[in-house]
């Protein structure tokens, strides 16, 4: 029934992250007949910019959605937005440490669970999250399994040994279903009382 099924919307962040590098240049000035070497300090950035919009993460939430659909929940995505920010250790593709270091700035609100979009992961999994905070990341490239994964984790889930498993430890295959187990514990988890009824 409908009326069983919990909701968790999802606000993501379309990430741009930013590499400030500074740089000393040297550029000949006159004065007059003479001409002296001035150093200035500048600064370069290169922006590293998530190729996902919101058109594709709706085909990812659709996938998503057939996966959690046997423990009746369902992840909606509710806003996206797109902002820069600073790259976690000057690195072009976000880590596991250098996720934490964003998630503090991106905690689950009282309306919506957070979900960080970045254009490379660095890690077998494609991702990373952090239950308490509410927040999970994904790059452009996992796929729509690692972002139900990160959920799964959100849930409260844990890793599993077992390939054909959507927790397992690395990549799942695709369509991965959920065991009787791991369908209790998600509809049991805090996120998931939170949103809806448990059953």
């Amino acid at each position: 029934m409908e009326s069983d099924v919990v909701i968790i919307p999802v606000d993501a962040h379309l990430l741009t992250l930013t590499i400030s590098k500074f740089e000393i240049i040297e550029r000949p000035v006159s004065v007059g007949s003479t001409t002296h070497i001035q150093r200035e300090r500048v600064q370069r950035k290169n922006e590293i910019q998530t190729q996902r919009t919101a058109a594709s993460l709706m085909v990812s939430f659709t996938a998503v959605s057939k996966i959690f659909r046997a423990a009746d929940i369902d992840f909606r995505l509710r806003n996206t937005s797109s902002e820069s920010v600073e790259a976690p250790k000057g690195s072009e593709a976000l880590d596991d440490e250098g996720f934490l270091m964003l998630a503090s700035g991106f905690p689950m609100n009282n309306n919506a669970v957070s979900l960080l979009l970045v254009r490379k992961f660095a890690g077998s999994e494609g991702g990373a999250s952090a239950e308490e905070l509410g927040v999970c990341a994904v790059g452009d490239s996992s796929a729509d399994t690692a972002l139900a994964h990160e959920f799964g984790h959100l849930l409260g889930l844990e890793h599993q040994g077992d390939i054909r498993d959507l927790m397992n430890r690395g990549l799942s295959v695709p369509g991965a279903p959920l065991t009787r187990s791991e369908i209790a514990t998600a509809r049991a988890s805090p996120l998931a009382r939170r949103f809806g009824v448990s059953r």
